[in-house]
Formats: structure tokens, sequence, C-alpha cells
């Protein structure tokens, strides 16, 4: 099976997870500020290659202490989503290589709630850890 946006698009759509396209094709979700996190989260997913890759920010979204230090303190402690800094900003990036034969409940499950759930928690908790 090849993946592509379209394939992972209609997978989100199944699951109620409301997408945009963006300007540079990419799809993206808004994870909306509440009372755990302040700040939208938004996630850009892009395929290439059968690889599943997210990239998701905070926009507004300044950590107190130095970015490097809570990234590299998140990444210990976490399997996913990888915390880097970009741009003066905390960014959470994971990406799935797809090149086997995998079931759509294996994406859906493994690939798509696991790791927006992950995103979100990360920049919850990011703060948060010691």
């Amino acid at each position: 099976m090849t993946i592509d946006l379209n394939l992972i698009r209609g997978y989100l759509d199944e699951i109620g997870v409301a997408t945009q396209i963006d300007e540079d094709g990419d799809l993206v979700i808004v994870q909306g500020a509440d009372e755990d996190f302040g700040h939208n989260v938004v996630i850009f997913i892009t395929v290439n290659n059968n690889r599943l890759s997210y990239a998701a920010g905070a926009p507004g979204y300044e950590p107190k202490g130095d970015l490097y230090m809570l990234a590299n303190r998140h990444n210990c402690s976490h399997h996913m989503p990888t915390a880097v800094v970009r741009n003066d900003a905390v960014r959470m990036e994971y990406s799935f290589l797809l090149d086997e034969e995998v079931s759509k409940e294996y994406i859906v499950e493994n690939c798509i709630k696991m790791i927006l759930g992950s995103i979100w928690r990360s920049f919850v908790t990011l703060e948060q850890e010691e």
C-alpha cells in the first residue's frame, strides 16, 4: 500500500479530526487551546515516499527557561514526539516510515491517534517535567 496525504486525510475524517490544506499542500490540524494549555497547537502533516511526518508548534507560546534545556529534558523522558528548537520556539516533530504493509487500524491507532495525543500532552507538560 502506498501512503499519501489523501489516504491520511480520509482516515482523519473517519475519526472526526478536522483538517485543512495549507498553501504548500500539507494537511493542517489545529488543536484548540483549553484550560490545560492556553495556546492552539498547529500540526502540519506531510507524506513523502511513505514517510508520514508531523511538525507542530504553538503560536504565541513562550516557555519560561532555556528552550534547549526544556527540549532535551523532554526528549530524555519521551519516545515521541521529539522536541526541537527552531526559530527560537519549541516544536514537536515525529515521523513514521510506512514502507512495509500495515493495516488501516495500525495507521489510525499508532500513527495518527497516538501521535496527535502525544503532541498535545508534550506541550501541556513541557514546563512541568522534572
